[in-house]
């Protein structure tokens, strides 16, 4: 196994260290440090959504399809809005009304819900912190309401200052954009834990070369 991180610091943090079997590196996924043809399957897990535009997107589906080898598959979790975007106070009154199950969950909903209705589909991370404090500006009050942990709620705070973009586009807009650079491209769920209804499995095989 193959790992690749932009964050040579990522890497050291998490990392649990090479041996025969595994190894990673740091690297830019736009650009694999991997020769053509060579990788037998391509796993992400929201990978999609953390490049900011529809070319940036175009571009890691393209180095997907350039590195894996012919007849096999790449395996990517996204983080898709819904067509209709949710509203922040129909999200604020399904909170309070006990309809989402963490925080998380919460954060990804305001996060969809934020994006620019442009192709790209873009959000700023910072942006989601705005828009949580505004909707929840006594913390306490949300944790005692819901019995969410300050730690897991205070998580939020990582965005702030941040110049990040990440992107959530529509499963539509993917699975369309996948197609550009795959013969086979199916959705499949990926369980049935909070928002897994937004967030499937875009299974790629038939590689188009270019």
């Amino acid at each position: 196994m193959l790992a690749v991180d932009q964050s040579a610091a990522m890497i050291s943090g998490v990392w649990a260290g090479d041996d025969g079997s595994r190894r990673a590196i740091a690297g830019n996924w736009l650009n694999l440090p991997v020769d053509r043809a060579s990788i037998d399957a391509v796993i992400g897990d929201g990978c999609l959504s953390a490049v900011a535009s529809q070319a940036a997107r175009s571009s890691l589906f393209g180095e997907v399809a350039r590195v894996l080898k012919p007849g096999r598959r790449a395996a990517i979790r996204v983080f898709a809005r819904p067509e209709t975007a949710d509203d922040l106070c129909g999200i604020e009154a399904l909170v309070l009304a006990g309809g989402i199950e963490n925080f998380h969950a919460l954060k990804w909903r305001i996060a969809m819900a934020c994006t620019t209705d442009d192709r790209d589909f873009t959000i700023k991370v910072a942006t989601i912190r705005d828009a949580f404090g505004r909707l929840f500006p006594d913390r306490e009050a949300l944790a005692a309401r819901t019995g969410w942990s300050m730690t897991s709620i205070n998580t939020i705070d990582v965005y702030a200052g941040s110049d990040i973009s990440y992107s959530f586009a529509t499963l539509a807009t993917l699975t369309n954009e996948a197609a550009n650079w795959f013969g086979d491209v199916r959705v499949v769920p990926s369980g049935s834990y909070p928002l897994a209804e937004r967030c499937p499995l875009l299974v790629l095989g038939s590689a188009r070369h270019r």
